[in-house]
Protein backbone atom coordinates (compact mmCIF):
# COMPACT_ATOMS: atom_id res chain seq x y z
CA UNK A 1 0.00 0.00 0.00
CA UNK A 2 3.17 2.20 0.68
CA UNK A 3 3.88 1.86 -2.75
CA UNK A 4 1.01 2.31 -4.17
CA UNK A 5 0.46 5.97 -2.29
CA UNK A 6 4.04 7.03 -3.30
CA UNK A 7 3.88 5.69 -6.78
CA UNK A 8 0.12 7.38 -7.50
CA UNK A 9 1.02 10.82 -5.67
CA UNK A 10 4.36 11.20 -7.50
CA UNK A 11 1.77 10.77 -11.07
CA UNK A 12 -0.31 12.95 -9.80
CA UNK A 13 2.92 15.83 -9.12
CA UNK A 14 4.25 14.98 -12.31
CA UNK A 15 0.57 15.54 -13.93
CA UNK A 16 0.07 18.58 -11.86
CA UNK A 17 3.39 20.45 -13.42
CA UNK A 18 3.20 18.82 -16.91
CA UNK A 19 -0.08 20.71 -16.86
CA UNK A 20 1.78 23.61 -15.39
CA UNK A 21 4.49 23.91 -18.20
CA UNK A 22 1.65 23.60 -20.73
CA UNK A 23 -0.23 26.47 -19.33
CA UNK A 24 2.78 28.54 -19.14
CA UNK A 25 3.49 27.54 -23.03
CA UNK A 26 -0.17 29.12 -23.53
CA UNK A 27 0.55 31.79 -21.65
CA UNK A 28 4.18 32.88 -23.04
CA UNK A 29 4.50 31.60 -26.64
CA UNK A 30 0.65 31.89 -28.14
CA UNK A 31 -1.72 34.28 -26.12
CA UNK A 32 0.79 37.20 -26.84
CA UNK A 33 0.47 36.05 -30.80
CA UNK A 34 -3.52 36.01 -30.49
CA UNK A 35 -4.24 38.46 -28.31
CA UNK A 36 -2.05 41.25 -29.50
CA UNK A 37 -4.38 42.55 -32.13
CA UNK A 38 -7.40 40.98 -32.45
CA UNK A 39 -9.22 40.34 -34.32
CA UNK A 40 -6.89 40.21 -36.65
CA UNK A 41 -4.53 38.25 -34.94
CA UNK A 42 -7.08 35.32 -34.31
CA UNK A 43 -6.32 33.68 -37.61
CA UNK A 44 -4.69 30.68 -35.85
CA UNK A 45 -8.24 29.96 -34.42
CA UNK A 46 -10.27 30.23 -37.75
CA UNK A 47 -10.32 28.35 -40.94
CA UNK A 48 -9.77 24.57 -41.53
CA UNK A 49 -6.40 24.02 -39.97
CA UNK A 50 -7.27 26.27 -36.85
CA UNK A 51 -5.38 25.37 -34.00
CA UNK A 52 -7.44 23.93 -31.02
CA UNK A 53 -6.01 22.27 -28.03
CA UNK A 54 -8.57 20.18 -26.32
CA UNK A 55 -7.38 17.21 -27.61
CA UNK A 56 -4.51 18.21 -25.28
CA UNK A 57 -6.38 20.08 -22.26
CA UNK A 58 -9.79 17.45 -22.06
CA UNK A 59 -7.47 14.02 -20.94
CA UNK A 60 -4.57 15.88 -19.45
CA UNK A 61 -6.86 17.18 -17.03
CA UNK A 62 -8.90 14.34 -16.47
CA UNK A 63 -6.11 12.02 -15.68
CA UNK A 64 -4.37 14.48 -13.56
CA UNK A 65 -8.09 14.95 -11.54
CA UNK A 66 -8.29 11.31 -10.96
CA UNK A 67 -4.71 11.27 -10.19
CA UNK A 68 -5.20 13.87 -7.36
CA UNK A 69 -8.69 12.43 -6.41
CA UNK A 70 -6.41 8.82 -5.79
CA UNK A 71 -3.78 10.29 -4.29
CA UNK A 72 -6.02 11.92 -1.42
CA UNK A 73 -7.79 8.62 -1.46
CA UNK A 74 -4.93 6.65 -0.64
CA UNK A 75 -2.96 9.28 1.63
CA UNK A 76 -6.26 10.14 3.65
CA UNK A 77 -5.10 8.04 6.70
CA UNK A 78 -1.35 9.03 7.01
CA UNK A 79 0.40 12.39 8.02
CA UNK A 80 0.26 13.42 4.47
CA UNK A 81 -3.80 14.11 4.83
CA UNK A 82 -3.22 17.66 5.18
CA UNK A 83 -1.19 18.39 2.77
CA UNK A 84 -2.59 17.03 -0.27
CA UNK A 85 -6.45 17.60 0.43
CA UNK A 86 -5.53 21.56 0.24
CA UNK A 87 -4.10 20.01 -3.00
CA UNK A 88 -6.90 18.42 -3.71
CA UNK A 89 -9.30 21.40 -2.95
CA UNK A 90 -7.19 24.10 -4.89
CA UNK A 91 -6.52 21.97 -7.96
CA UNK A 92 -10.55 21.67 -8.11
CA UNK A 93 -11.31 24.96 -7.08
CA UNK A 94 -9.09 26.41 -9.43
CA UNK A 95 -10.24 23.97 -12.18
CA UNK A 96 -13.82 25.07 -11.53
CA UNK A 97 -13.34 28.96 -11.42
CA UNK A 98 -11.15 28.65 -14.69
CA UNK A 99 -13.89 26.67 -16.33
CA UNK A 100 -16.70 29.25 -14.97
CA UNK A 101 -14.82 32.44 -16.23
CA UNK A 102 -11.29 32.17 -17.57
CA UNK A 103 -11.34 29.25 -20.44
CA UNK A 104 -15.01 31.09 -21.56
CA UNK A 105 -14.00 34.29 -22.00
CA UNK A 106 -10.58 33.03 -24.35
CA UNK A 107 -13.51 30.93 -26.28
CA UNK A 108 -15.15 33.98 -26.59
CA UNK A 109 -12.84 36.24 -27.70
CA UNK A 110 -11.16 33.14 -30.15
CA UNK A 111 -14.31 32.87 -31.88
CA UNK A 112 -14.75 36.43 -32.75
CA UNK A 113 -14.73 36.27 -36.52
CA UNK A 114 -11.50 37.12 -38.24
CA UNK A 115 -11.19 40.85 -39.70
CA UNK A 116 -8.04 42.62 -41.18
CA UNK A 117 -8.86 45.65 -38.42
CA UNK A 118 -8.43 46.03 -34.66
CA UNK A 119 -10.62 46.12 -32.23
CA UNK A 120 -9.69 48.09 -29.24
CA UNK A 121 -12.22 46.29 -27.04
CA UNK A 122 -11.10 43.07 -27.88
CA UNK A 123 -7.69 44.28 -27.06
CA UNK A 124 -8.32 45.29 -23.71
CA UNK A 125 -10.48 42.29 -23.24
CA UNK A 126 -7.53 40.04 -24.28
CA UNK A 127 -5.28 41.77 -22.07
CA UNK A 128 -7.39 41.47 -18.94
CA UNK A 129 -7.46 37.54 -19.86
CA UNK A 130 -3.92 37.31 -20.25
CA UNK A 131 -3.57 39.22 -16.44
CA UNK A 132 -6.27 36.36 -15.19
CA UNK A 133 -4.41 33.75 -16.81
CA UNK A 134 -1.40 34.48 -15.34
CA UNK A 135 -2.34 34.35 -11.39
CA UNK A 136 -4.83 31.47 -12.30
CA UNK A 137 -1.13 30.00 -13.55
CA UNK A 138 0.78 31.34 -10.40
CA UNK A 139 -1.77 30.09 -8.31
CA UNK A 140 -1.93 26.88 -9.82
CA UNK A 141 1.99 25.94 -9.96
CA UNK A 142 2.38 27.04 -6.31
CA UNK A 143 -0.60 24.13 -5.29
CA UNK A 144 1.95 21.46 -6.86
CA UNK A 145 4.17 22.11 -4.02
CA UNK A 146 1.20 21.12 -1.21
CA UNK A 147 1.79 17.14 -2.70
CA UNK A 148 6.07 17.49 -2.80
CA UNK A 149 6.40 18.94 0.54
CA UNK A 150 3.87 15.42 1.26
CA UNK A 151 6.51 13.29 -0.01
CA UNK A 152 8.65 14.32 2.99
CA UNK A 153 5.72 12.97 5.60
CA UNK A 154 5.37 9.28 6.18
CA UNK A 155 3.49 6.74 3.55
CA UNK A 156 2.48 5.01 6.70
CA UNK A 157 -0.75 4.73 9.17
CA UNK A 158 0.34 6.59 11.97
CA UNK A 159 1.24 3.80 14.66
CA UNK A 160 2.61 1.25 11.89
CA UNK A 161 5.78 1.16 10.10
Amino acid sequence: MIVARNVVLMLGIAAHFLLSGAALFGDIVIAPVVLSAPPASLEMFQGPYAYDSTPFWQPANMITLALVLGATALNWSTPRRGLVLAWAVGFVAITVLSIAFVFPEYLEIAATPFAESVDPELVERGASWRILSWIRGTVYFALGFLPMAALTKPAHRPGTA
